[in-house]
């Protein structure tokens, strides 16, 4: 990626900050600014890439045309193109996709079914950390000449940063609020096994829907991202409640069901301090504190809400954490049987309470959930 020279951004990159806290609605404003001189770039996207699986995973585009690839992923070492990219550090140029990229992977197939014909694709780093990769692309061959390139290389820088500054920033909030859960000992109530596949849960569940309900692959990783933090209002619940060995008296459950408010009074005051209260990540997070107890037929808390009022963040969240509760052992009960679970779930959807198409699409998917129970399995101990 060239250098960014000095002033030749920095406007745009404080305007765009100014006006979209979210990176999609940036990417927007980029393509207007960079079409405005080069009409001909109709496309320009971020992939991440999650270290933790060698996957680099569609997140954010912005398309004349408004079409996206969406909740596609790929380990890293089977794009080798891509990985030589990672390696040298060095951007890429393509003239003629078609001719170039031979390998009938779902990224090429979707590139030439859209008529791509030209790309311009640079990796984006968090110090020596592989974080992303840029795409630009054109319907139009041969597009990217050196001088267009070296224009688009400090775009690519401003994009790179506001990418970074999204990610240091929800990511930011999530350490934040789980140091607190940390200091406040919550794993002793809750495992990290616990958490992690709450989160996944939720993740096959946002993956399976995405396309019926309009959810981007931004709103997914956040998503999954936040899903373990739900119950962050518990740091304020005193320990003789929060550890108590077997269930709560009714008194006891009233206190108990204090963690949200003050869940939602903690997402506040992160999100006031750190100037994110619009933003995507605050909502999706506020929203999975604050709904996560809530029920399709009125009978959860804090609030009482019906199906359609409950956000879907909340209302997948709710049937990740049930399923995982049943699948699992506790102080007051044993695990139950995937068969009894299944059930189970399906009767509190018939009668309104959990999300039908939640617990169908979490159900339908036996193979990955077995694959996080494994990965995820709880050493010993209460889950």
């Amino acid at each position: 990626m060239a250098t960014q020279q000095s002033g030749s951004v920095e406007p745009a990159f404080s305007g765009i900050q100014s006006s979209a806290q979210n990176l999609s609605d940036q990417l927007k404003i980029v393509l207007g600014l960079i079409s405005s001189r080069y009409p001909f770039i109709d496309r320009v996207a971020v992939a991440l890439y999650d270290p933790a699986t060698d996957l680099i995973k569609t997140f954010v585009s912005s398309n004349r045309d408004g079409s996206a690839l969406q909740c596609y992923e790929v380990p890293l070492a089977e794009v080798p193109s891509l990985a030589e990219m990672a390696r040298s550090r060095q951007r890429r140029l393509v003239g003629e996709i078609d001719q170039t990229f031979l390998a009938q992977s779902e990224h090429t197939l979707w590139l030439k079914a859209q008529n791509y014909h030209s790309s311009y694709t640079t990796p984006i780093f968090q110090g020596e950390e592989l974080a992303a990769f840029l795409f630009f692309d054109s319907h139009q061959p041969h597009a990217f000449s050196e001088e267009v390139a070296v224009f688009l290389d400090s775009f690519s820088d401003l994009i790179a940063q506001l990418f970074l500054m999204q990610q240091r920033l929800a990511h930011g909030m999530a350490s934040t609020i789980q140091l607190a859960v940390d200091l406040a000992r919550v794993r002793d109530f809750e495992t990290g096994q616990h958490l992690e596949r709450i989160a996944y849960f939720s993740r096959i569940m946002a993956r399976a829907l995405a396309k019926k309900k309009g959810l981007t692959d931004e709103y997914i990783e956040y998503l999954q991202l936040f899903a373990p933090l739900h119950d962050i209002g518990k740091v304020g619940i005193p320990d003789h409640v929060l550890l108590k060995p077997g269930r709560l008296d009714e008194q006891e459950y009233e206190v108990m069901k204090r963690h949200v408010t003050i869940g939602e009074n903690i997402i506040d005051r992160i999100g006031r301090d750190m100037g994110l209260q619009t933003s995507l990540p605050n909502r999706i997070m506020r929203n999975i504190v604050a709904t996560h107890h809530e029920r399709g037929d009125g009978s959860g808390y804090p609030r009482g809400l019906t199906m359609d009022q409950i956000p879907l963040e909340g209302r997948i969240v709710a049937v990740a954490d049930v399923y995982d509760a049943l699948t699992n052992r506790r102080a007051y009960k044993a695990p139950w049987s995937e068969a009894e679970v299944e059930a189970e779930m399906q009767r509190q959807a018939l009668i309104g309470q959990l999300d039908g198409e939640c617990v169908e699409a979490l159900m339908a998917a036996r193979e990955a959930r077995a694959a996080i129970k494994l990965r995820f399995a709880d050493d010993h101990g209460p889950s």
